[in-house]
C-alpha cells in the first residue's frame, strides 16, 4: 500500500494534536471548576454555549463490611458475582476449566484499534521478510 507511509504519518499527527488538546483540556477543566466554586457560580454561557459545574460523589462500597453487617440473603440480593477475566484465563491454562466449558460461558467481541507508543528506531522488518529478488 503506497500510502501507508502518508496516513500513518498524519494519523501519528492528529493522535499528538488529541494528545495536546486533552491535556490543555484538563488542564483549563480545573482552573474553571476552581474560579466556578470560588465564585459561587454554577453556570456561565459563552459563545451560546453554556458551561455547567456538576458537583456530585461517587460511592465505593465495601462487599466484607457489608456481609458481616446484613443477612444472608440481603447481600446476595444487593451484589452480584462476576468471572474474573485473568483468574479465569489461567484456571483454564492449569487444566481447572476445561475448553468446552470455557466456551459455553464465554463471549467474545472482535475490536481493533490502534496504538501509539514512543518509538527509538525505525521498523526493522525480519530479513525472511525482506522480498527475494
Amino acid at each position: 500500500m503506497k500510502n501507508l507511509p502518508k496516513l500513518s504519518a498524519e494519523y501519528l499527527e492528529a493522535y499528538k494534536a488529541l494528545k495536546d488538546a486533552e491535556a490543555e483540556i484538563q488542564h483549563l477543566e480545573a482552573r474553571l471548576i476552581e474560579a466556578l466554586q470560588l465564585s459561587g457560580v454554577k453556570s456561565t454561557v459563552i459563545d451560546g454555549h453554556k458551561i455547567t459545574l456538576v458537583e456530585g460523589e461517587r460511592p465505593k462500597y465495601n462487599t466484607e463490611a457489608l456481609a458481616d453487617l446484613v443477612s444472608p440473603a440481603l447481600f446476595k440480593s444487593v451484589t452480584k458475582p462476576a468471572i474474573d477475566g485473568k483468574k479465569f484465563k489461567a484456571a483454564m491454562e492449569l487444566g481447572k476449566i476445561a475448553d468446552d466449558i470455557a466456551e459455553a460461558v464465554t463471549t467474545k467481541t472482535p475490536y481493533a484499534n490502534l496504538r501509539v507508543t514512543p518509538s527509538v528506531a525505525e521498523t526493522i522488518v525480519p530479513e525472511k521478510m525482506k522480498k527475494v529478488s
